[in-house]
């Protein structure tokens, strides 16, 4: 008898193991896959993966941007500013230029690390730009000026990405959040 039973419940066993372990377990590498990426930085080719074991800060802008990426990137340094230097070190800030022909790697590093020491300041062609920002949920567009020395300006969406130790997304911060919000989100996520 007990070996029927055995032999009746084995399969449920297995079907709810697979539900509870192998499922979810599946569902968080397509969503490391999705946010994964490689792109150029004046160092070298730079991978989300190169920084498992720390939190990541994601933001997509532009350096010829007059206004929103100065100061989400302001705000982003002012709140890792505050942490503690453990917790500071736990966190990377990667900055995602949507403006490669003006962006040169050089002036990347240079630009994204006067806001916060130690950033990481990427770009790559358009076409993989578009399709990683895509998978972020992120857009931009290039919108020509006329009679502007600039030639163009960059329309983009201002989020920050807030991914986990892994390469999950954890949260997705409003550009307009100010320092002090984004530093408790900071802390909870350190704790």
């Amino acid at each position: 008898m007990s070996k029927k039973l055995i032999l009746l419940f084995t399969p449920i066993i297995l079907l709810l193991l697979m539900f509870f372990l192998i499922i979810p377990y599946m569902q968080k590498q397509d969503e490391i896959k999705q946010y994964a990426f490689t792109m150029n930085s004046i160092d070298g080719k730079v991978s989300l993966s190169d920084y498992d074991g720390k939190y990541k800060l994601i933001y997509y802008g532009y350096m010829y941007c007059p206004d929103i990426c100065p100061t989400t990137l302001s705000i982003i340094s002012q709140a890792l500013n505050q942490l503690p230097k453990d917790k500071a070190e736990k966190f990377q800030l990667i900055f995602i230029s949507v403006d490669p022909d003006r962006d040169k790697l050089k002036e990347l590093k240079e630009y994204v690390n006067y806001f916060y020491k130690g950033s990481i300041g990427i770009t790559s062609d358009e076409k993989y730009l578009k399709h990683i920002s895509g998978n972020y949920g992120t857009y931009y567009s290039k919108e020509y000026l006329k009679n502007s020395k600039m030639d163009y300006s960059v329309a983009h969406t201002s989020f920050v990405y807030l991914m986990d130790k892994d390469g999950t997304l954890l949260k997705k911060l409003n550009h307009l959040e100010n320092s002090k919000k984004i530093l408790e989100i900071l802390k909870k996520v350190t704790k």
